[in-house]
């Protein structure tokens, strides 16, 4: 399924989109790359309101919304032989953008 991105390619996403992030699975992925925009403001607010609903959904929401390569299709077959997958690669883009950023608090 890889197929080589071209630096043409990414300097293209970048000018479009912004930041732009690889994320790669381990050996036994069946997705062994992906590359997704960094999640905005309105993709954050989307999946916060949508969350208090569905998770799995406002999951899957930003996971696609934010899909550059492979296509919707490609990862549409993964995450039906591997569902958990859209909540990885959803906590993945949550890192990004310190959603699941650790603080340290001190009571005074």
């Amino acid at each position: 399924m890889e197929q080589v991105i071209s630096q043409e390619q990414i300097e293209k996403w970048k000018q479009e989109h912004g930041d732009v992030y690889k994320i790669e699975g381990d050996e036994d992925s069946l997705l062994p790359v992906c590359i997704f925009r960094k999640p905005g403001r309105p993709d954050l607010s989307r999946f916060t309101k949508e969350s208090l609903k569905d998770v799995y959904k406002s999951m899957n929401n930003l996971v696609y919304g934010c899909l550059l390569y492979p296509s919707a299709d490609v990862v549409r077959k993964a995450a039906e032989e591997k569902p958990g997958i859209i909540i990885a690669y959803g906590g993945e883009l949550q890192k990004i953008v310190g959603v699941t950023q650790d603080f340290l608090s001190t009571k005074l």
